[in-house]
C-alpha cells in the first residue's frame, strides 16, 4: 500500500527543515529577485509531491488538498523564522531575514510567524484528517480563513508603510493573501441548507442572561476600538493619550503593525460587533454561526500576536507593557478578554444553531385566535 495524501503533505512539510538550510548555505543568497525565484520553485516542488502520490488513485481528492501543501510546508518555515528570531536555532533563514523579509525580525513578525508554525499548522492538520476521514471541515476551515486573513490584513499594510518597503520576495506572500479569501468565499457559500424552526415561544433578550453578557462585552469592545483607535494613529484626545501612555504604549512602536491592527479593529471589527449586538437580540439570524467563527479566528490570531509582540524584547523597552502591576492587570484583562470572548461567542453560536434559524410564524396560534374572535 502506497503513502497516503495526507502522510504525503504531513511529510513535504518537514522538507522545510533541511531546504531552508541547505539554501541559507548557497553564498549567492544575496539578491532578492534569486530569493523569489527559488521560493517560486521550492513551493512547485512541494505541490508536486502530493500530487504525484494521489494523481493515479481512483477517489477524487478534494481541490483544497493541494492548498494544504503549500500552506503545510510555509507552517514550518514560519516555526524556524520565529524560533532564529529568538535565538533557540540559527543558519536556517538568516539569509531570508537579511536579504529577503527583514519586517519579520520585528516582535510583531516573530510572534505571526510563532502563530502560523503551530496553531495554523494544528489547524492544516485537523482538516487533512476530515479528509482522510470523509468528514466536512468548513468550520474549522472558517476558523482557518479568519485567522490567516486578519493575520494579512494586518501584515500587508504593515509592509507598506514600514521602513524597510517592498521586495521581491514580499510577492511570496499573495497566495496567502488571495488563496484564503477564495476559501473563505467558498466555504460560506457552501453552508448547509437548514430548515426553519418554530420559535413562537424564544425567550427575550432579558431572559437569556448568557446573551446579555456577551452583548456586554461587544458594546464595551466597540467603545475600546474607537479609544484604542484614537490612541494608535495620536488623535489629540485626553483619553486617548493617557490609555496609551499608561496601559498600552506598544501601539506607538515604530514597526507600525499595532497602529495597523487597531485601524483593522475600528473598520472590520466594530461593523461585526454592532451586527452581533442585533443578531443575539433578535432570533434568526442565520449567518451569525460562520461569522462568529471567522471573527473568532481573527481575534484569537490579532490578540496572540499583539499580546506576545507588546513582551517581546525585540520591542523597544519604552513601547513593552508597563512595570506597574495596575497598568498591567488593565492590560491582561483587556486583552485577555479580547482573545476569549469571541470564542466563547463563536461556542455559543455553534451550540445553539436553532436559535440561529429563520423563524416560522405560529400558525395553529393564529388560527385559534381567528376561532376564538
Amino acid at each position: 500500500m502506497g503513502v497516503s495524501g495526507p502522510t504525503a503533505v504531513f511529510f513535504s512539510s518537514l522538507t522545510a527543515i533541511p531546504v531552508s538550510y541547505m539554501l541559507n548555505k548557497v553564498s549567492s543568497m544575496t539578491d532578492s529577485r534569486l530569493i523569489l525565484l527559488c521560493g517560486v520553485l521550492v513551493l512547485i516542488f512541494v505541490t508536486l509531491i502530493p500530487y504525484l502520490t494521489v494523481k493515479y488513485r481512483p477517489q477524487k481528492t478534494d481541490s483544497f488538498f493541494y492548498v494544504l501543501s503549500i500552506f503545510t510546508f510555509s507552517s514550518v518555515i514560519d516555526l524556524v523564522i520565529a524560533l532564529e528570531n529568538d535565538g533557540i536555532i540559527a543558519d536556517f533563514m538568516a539569509f531570508y531575514l537579511r536579504e529577503g523579509e527583514p519586517y519579520l525580525k520585528t516582535a510583531y513578525g516573530t510572534m505571526i510567524s510563532y502563530w502560523d508554525g503551530v496553531a495554523h499548522y494544528a489547524m492544516y492538520l485537523t482538516i487533512l484528517a476530515a479528509q482522510s476521514w470523509g468528514q466536512s471541515y468548513r468550520e474549522v476551515g472558517l476558523y482557518w480563513a479568519g485567522s490567516i486573513g486578519h493575520s494579512m490584513f494586518v501584515f500587508m499594510p504593515g509592509i507598506l508603510m514600514g521602513e524597510h518597503g517592498i521586495r521581491w520576495p514580499c510577492l511570496l506572500n499573495l497566495p496567502y493573501l488571495i488563496i484564503p479569501a477564495i476559501a473563505a468565499a467558498k466555504f460560506l457559500r457552501g453552508r448547509p441548507q437548514e430548515e426553519t424552526t418554530n420559535r413562537s415561544d424564544a425567550p427575550s433578550i432579558w431572559r437569556r442572561p448568557v446573551d446579555i453578557c456577551l452583548i456586554l462585552y461587544l458594546a464595551a469592545a466597540s467603545v475600546l476600538a474607537i479609544i484604542r483607535f484614537i490612541a494608535a494613529t495620536g488623535g489629540n484626545v485626553t483619553i486617548g493619550k493617557y490609555y496609551l501612555e499608561k496601559f498600552e504604549p506598544y501601539m506607538s512602536d515604530p514597526s507600525l503593525y499595532p497602529k495597523v491592527q487597531m485601524i483593522v479593529y475600528l473598520y472590520y471589527f466594530l461593523p461585526y460587533y454592532g451586527a452581533s449586538i442585533y443578531g443575539l437580540i433578535y432570533p434568526g439570524e442565520t449567518w451569525m454561526s460562520d461569522w462568529s467563527l471567522l471573527h473568532a479566528g481573527a481575534a484569537a490570531q490579532a490578540q496572540f500576536s499583539y499580546i506576545g509582540a507588546s513582551l517581546h524584547y525585540r520591542t523597544p523597552y519604552i513601547h513593552r507593557v508597563p512595570q506597574n502591576s495596575s497598568a498591567r492587570l488593565v492590560f491582561w484583562f483587556i486583552n485577555l478578554a479580547l482573545f476569549f470572548v469571541p470564542q466563547l461567542l463563536a461556542y455559543r453560536c455553534l451550540s445553539n444553531k436553532n436559535f440561529f434559524k429563520k423563524q416560522i410564524k405560529n400558525k395553529t396560534s393564529k388560527t385559534n385566535k381567528k376561532k376564538a374572535t
